[in-house]
């Protein structure tokens, strides 16, 4: 989703520095008028479509809306437009599914999206979308104002990534393993139309997925070393890799509006500066075309603390047997540390007789998890996949070259309650 926009109209109130005596006056400027802002990026490797249509800051303070702050950046716009007339055309082909005009409803269809104000969805599949396709867009508030726009479709044939010699091919499903230390991501679009090429860098967690860091480079090619660091995530920056994490790599072919969208930027004294498109309002109407691959992220093992544990014992008389691959973060003070834990787990459900809790086992494979070293003290969290609100804490002091205990601790809600131990045996 396009981040939200800022839309400034100069609000001042300040002094002013006359002759030599330093003589000061008071000067208000007016506050602006409100202005249409939209924002939607329309991708053919979606189901859903969306615009956002919403209106600019002013400076006025209305009880009734809240614009002090900064915009944010998830859940719907501060200032929405409601009952708007959005429509998209495909000036260039239509279906019977979709009609020659397709009309976006603030009520999504597909299940699972929510509706926020200001925030208007397409059915399922819907505008069509071929590559080279121009697009047009019409925005009709309740009171009369129109906002206006045309985009093109980007044509994206595939793209490459390229690790230790071998080539692996986005959108295959298959994943790439990739040592953090040794190794460089290269990065290749194969674009038959399009004008910018941005590659994201998502952690994969828990089925969902959060934002590493964000390149965008006028170029179908691209490298990323390893060691590279997010300078923009913590004050001293932090790995954009971390070994024992997997990783959804994006690579997207946009148009030109969206092109100039993400390279202008809005003086927020001024108001200059943003390469505008629309008619009637200000935002962006683009589009993009995207394909994603995944990578699984391992590295060089350079401390004591780093290896494979492997945790055995019964909790609630359930077997564990599970490899824990640990790896430690380079870019941070202190020890944190990531894994892959594979193997036989336990799992809570309503499973037992009349639908009673019981414990279960699980087989888990090269899951992504969390945690931390104090010394030689680990604690780790293992969150349940089946219940978003259950997760299992590990802690133990490891001891070098011998076993050590770790205990098994069902941390739901606020409590902490061990539910039994297991052995680890620490492998290099």
């Amino acid at each position: 989703m396009v981040s939200q926009m800022r839309v400034w109209r100069p609000l001042l109130v300040g002094w002013l520095l006359v002759g030599a005596g330093c003589e000061l006056r008071e000067v208000t400027v007016p506050d602006g008028e409100r202005v249409i802002v939209v924002q939607a990026v329309m991708r053919p490797d979606l189901v859903d479509q969306f615009v956002v249509v919403e209106e600019s800051f002013t400076g006025t303070v209305d009880p009734g809306r809240f614009e002090i702050g900064d915009v944010p950046t998830e859940g719907g716009p501060r200032t929405p437009v409601v009952d708007a007339t959005v429509a998209v055309r495909n000036l260039d082909f239509t279906t019977a599914q979709c009609g020659d005009t397709v009309v976006f409803s603030d009520r999504p269809q597909s299940p699972g999206r929510f509706r926020l104000r200001g925030v208007y969805w397409s059915p399922p599949s819907c505008p069509p979308m071929r590559p080279g396709d121009r697009l047009a867009l019409s925005v009709t508030t309740s009171d009369g104002q129109v906002v206006e726009g045309e985009a093109r479709v980007p044509g994206l044939s595939g793209a490459e990534l390229q690790v230790a010699g071998g080539t692996q091919m986005f959108g295959t499903g298959d994943t790439t393993m990739f040592n953090r230390d040794e190794d460089t991501l290269r990065l290749r679009v194969r674009a038959v139309s399009g004008r910018l090429v941005q590659f994201e860098v998502r952690r994969l967690v828990e089925g969902e997925d959060e934002t590493r860091t964000l390149v965008l480079v006028d170029s179908t090619a691209f490298s990323l070393p390893g060691s590279s660091l997010d300078i923009f995530t913590r004050n001293d920056g932090d790995d954009v890799f971390r070994a024992g994490r997997h990783y959804l790599l994006t690579a997207a072919l946009t148009d030109t509006n969206y092109f100039d969208f993400a390279r202008s930027s809005n003086n927020e004294f001024t108001g200059r500066g943003f390469i505008n498109h629309l008619r009637g309002g200000i935002g962006v109407f683009g589009s993009l075309a995207a394909t994603t691959t995944t990578l699984s992220v391992v590295g060089n093992r350079d401390d004591a603390r780093e290896g494979t544990y492997h945790l055995a014992g019964q909790v609630q008389g359930i077997q564990i047997d599970v490899d824990f691959d640990v790896f430690l973060a380079r870019s941070v003070e202190r020890s944190d540390a990531s894994g892959f834990l594979s193997g036989g787990w336990i799992r809570r459900c309503d499973c037992g007789p009349e639908g009673a809790r019981a414990w279960v086992s699980r087989d888990i494979d090269g899951r992504s998890i969390d945690g931390s070293f104090a010394g030689d003290s680990l604690v780790a969290v293992v969150n349940d996949l089946d219940a978003a609100t259950t997760r299992y804490v590990l802690r133990g002091v490891r001891t070098p070259d011998a076993p050590f205990v770790v205990a098994v601790a069902d941390s739901t809600g606020l409590g902490s309650n061990v539910i039994g131990t297991v052995i680890a045996t620490q492998r290099r």
